[in-house]
C-alpha cells in the first residue's frame, strides 16, 4: 500500500516514515503542501497523510483542492484518495473544518504512533471490499494489519518486499502488473530498482511460496507482465471478525529493532533549536519596540510547530511550554505582562530542549527498517530515447540534467527548422515540445506530426509556463498525450514520462498480440 506523507517537520516526517514502512506501507514524503500536491498528481496512492500547517500551500486548502479538481476533472489522481489529517490544533473548528474541505479523519499531535497505525489500517478498510482485513487465495492468507502470511493455517516469513508483491497481488486479483507498475506501485522515486531486480523479487517470491506449498499461483501474460491465477479462488475474508485470531499457534512475524527515540532527537535537536530562536528574536523585538507583524507570525508558526513535534519525543512539558507560547503570542495587544511571561517561557523552554531526553519512553517508537537503496536507473526504459525541442537551451539543458540520471536517451534540439530531419534520424520513443518557441508554435507542430500517420502513435509531451484552460484544451485536441507546465518539477516530469512510455509499450505488445 502506498502512503503520501505531506509533513514539513523533518524529524517527525522521519519517524513517521519508519513506522509505516515497518507495516510494510511504502511511504513517499514531501516537505510542503507544494510538493505534496505535485506528487498527487502525478502518482497514485491509497492514502495521503497530511499535516494541517504547511508552507506553500496548507492541509485544508490541499483538501479542498484536490476533492474540487476531482469534481472537474475525473482523471486526477488521487481525487477519492482517503486523507487522514495531523495538526496540533485541539480545537473543534479546525476539525470540522478540516473535515468539510474533505478529509476522511483526523488526529491531533502529539498522538501514540499505535493509534495513528491504527486510523491509517482503518481507512485503507473502509469504503470498498478490496480493503477488507483478511485478504485469501486458496489456503493461502495475509493480514495486513498483522503483517502476517499463513498458509494451511501455518504462518510462514517474507521479506519487506515479498510481502509487499503478495499483497498488491492479492488485492488486485484481475490485474495484470508490468514490470513498470511493480516499481510504480512499491519502490519509492529515488530507489526504482533495475528490471532484473524486480524479476528477482518475483523469482525469489515463488521461491518462498513454494517452500510452504503453494505452487502455481503467478501466471506471466506474455510481453505483458504477471497475474494471479484465477484457480485459487480468491476472495475476501470479510467474514472473519475484527480482531479474530485465525490460529492458537500463530505467532507475530520478526519485527525490525525499535529504534531509540534518542537517536531522533540528537539528529534533529539543532533544527528545534533553530525554531525556538526565532521565537526568542520575535520576543526581543517585542521589548525593543521593533517587532514587525511578519515575524510575529513567524514566531506564532514555529510555536504551533514545536507544540506539535516536541510531544512526540516524550517532551510533554515542552509541548505544553509552546502551546502557552503560541497563545501569548496570539495575544493583542502584548503588554509588558504579557511580555515577561513570553520571555519566562522561553527560556523554560530553552532548558527543556537543551536537556537530555528521558531514558524511560512511555510511547511506541518507530521501527527501523534496511534498505538496498540503489541509484535511480528505471533499466525499464533506459533503452528509450527522448526527443527534447525547445529554443531555449539553457531549460533543455536543466531538462536533461532531471531525466539523465534514470538512464534515458536524451537528444537536444533548439532549432526547431531542423525538426523534421531530427525527428527522421533519431525517431524516438518519446517527443517533449515546448508551446512557445520563437520560430514555430508547438501545438502546430503537434498537430502537423498527428497529420503524419507514421507517427500516430509517437507519444507527445508539451511544456509550456501557460496554464490557462484554453491553452490545455487546444494542447490535447492537437494531439498531444500530456502537459506539464513551467516551471518544471522533477519528480512530476519523471512520473509523466515513465507514463507515457509504458503506455506506448503496453499498446505496441497488445497490438502485436492482437495481430
Amino acid at each position: 500500500m502506498k502512503v503520501l506523507l505531506i509533513e514539513d517537520d523533518a524529524a517527525i516526517a522521519e519517524l513517521l516514515r519508519q513506522s509505516l514502512t515497518a507495516q510494510h506501507y511504502l511511504v513517499e514524503v514531501a516537505a510542503d503542501g507544494q510538493e505534496g500536491w505535485d506528487f498527487a498528481e502525478a502518482f497514485a496512492y491509497d492514502l495521503i497523510l497530511l499535516d494541517l500547517m504547511l508552507p506553500k500551500l496548507n492541509g485544508i486548502h490541499f483538501c479542498q483542492r484536490l476533492r474540487h479538481e476531482g469534481d472537474r476533472r475525473s482523471q486526477l489522481l488521487n481525487h477519492s484518495t482517503p486523507i487522514l489529517l495531523m495538526t496540533a490544533e485541539d480545537v473543534s473548528s479546525h476539525r470540522v473544518a478540516g473535515l468539510d474541505a474533505g478529509a476522511d479523519d483526523y488526529i491531533v499531535k502529539p498522538f501514540a504512533l499505535d493509534e495513528l497505525l491504527a486510523r491509517v489500517r482503518a481507512l485503507l478498510r473502509r469504503g470498498s471490499v478490496e480493503r477488507s482485513p483478511l485478504l485469501q487465495w486458496g489456503q493461502l492468507q495475509l493480514d495486513p494489519s498483522a503483517c502476517q502470511a499463513s498458509y494451511n493455517s501455518q504462518p510462514f516469513h517474507l521479506s519487506s518486499k515479498e510481502y509487499s508483491l503478495l499483497e498488491l497481488f492479492l488485492r488486485h486479483p484481475q490485474r495484470i502488473f508490468s514490470h513498470g507498475t511493480l516499481v510504480e506501485q512499491l519502490w519509492a522515486l529515488e530507489n526504482t530498482p533495475t528490471e532484473n531486480a524486480v524479476r528477482a523479487q518475483i523469482k525469489g517470491l515463488r521461491k518462498r511460496l513454494k517452500e510452504v506449498g503453494v505452487e502455481d499461483w503467478l501466471e506471466t501474460v506474455y510481453g505483458l507482465g504477471y497475474r494471479l491465477k484465477e484457480s485459487g479462488g480468491v476472495r475476501d475474508a470479510t467474514e472473519v471478525e475484527k480482531g479474530e485470531v485465525v490460529s492458537s499457534e500463530q505467532p507475530a512475524l520478526p519485527q525490525p529493532h525499535p529504534s531509540p527515540i534518542n537517536t531522533f532527537w540528537e539528529e534533529y535537536r539543532s533544527q528545534y533549536c533553530d525554531r525556538l530562536s526565532i521565537i526568542e528574536q520575535a520576543i526581543a523585538a517585542l521589548q525593543t519596540q521593533t517587532l514587525s507583524e511578519t515575524l510575529r507570525q513567524q514566531a506564532q508558526r514555529e510555536a504551533h510547530t514545536l507544540k506539535g513535534s516536541l510531544g512526540l519525543f516524550n517532551l510533554d512539558d515542552a509541548s505544553e511550554l509552546s502551546r502557552q507560547l503560541e497563545q501569548l503570542l496570539k495575544t493583542d495587544p502584548l503588554g509588558p505582562l504579557q511580555q515577561a511571561q513570553l520571555a519566562a517561557l522561553v527560556s523554560r523552554l530553552r532548558q527543556s530542549i537543551e536537556q537530555p531526553l528521558p531514558q524511560t519512553a512511555s510511547k511506541p517508537t518507530a521501527r527501523l527498517v534496511s534498505s538496498n537503496a540503489s541509484s535511480p536507473s528505471f533499466v525499464l526504459l533506459q533503452r528509450s530515447q527522448l526527443l527534447l525541442v525547445d529554443d531555449d537551451a539553457q531549460l533543455l539543458n536543466i531538462v536533461q540534467a532531471m531525466l539523465q540520471p534514470w538512464g534515458f536517451q536524451i537528444v537536444l534540439l533548439s532549432r526547431a527548422q531542423q525538426f523534421w530531419g531530427t525527428l527522421e534520424e533519431v525517431k524516438p520513443d518519446l517527443l517533449l515540445l515546448d508551446i512557445e518557441m520563437s520560430e514555430v508554435n508547438g501545438i502546430d507542430l503537434c498537430q502537423a506530426i498527428r497529420n503524419d500517420s507514421r507517427w500516430d502513435d509517437l507519444p507527445i509531451l508539451m511544456i509550456s509556463a501557460n496554464n490557462e484552460d484554453e491553452t490545455i484544451q487546444r494542447v490535447f485536441m492537437a494531439g498531444a498525450d500530456d502537459y506539464v507546465s513551467k516551471p518544471i518539477r522533477t519528480a512530476e516530469l519523471v512520473a509523466r514520462v515513465i507514463r507515457r512510455l509504458e503506455h506506448a509499450m503496453v499498446v505496441k505488445k497488445l497490438r502485436g498480440l492482437e495481430q
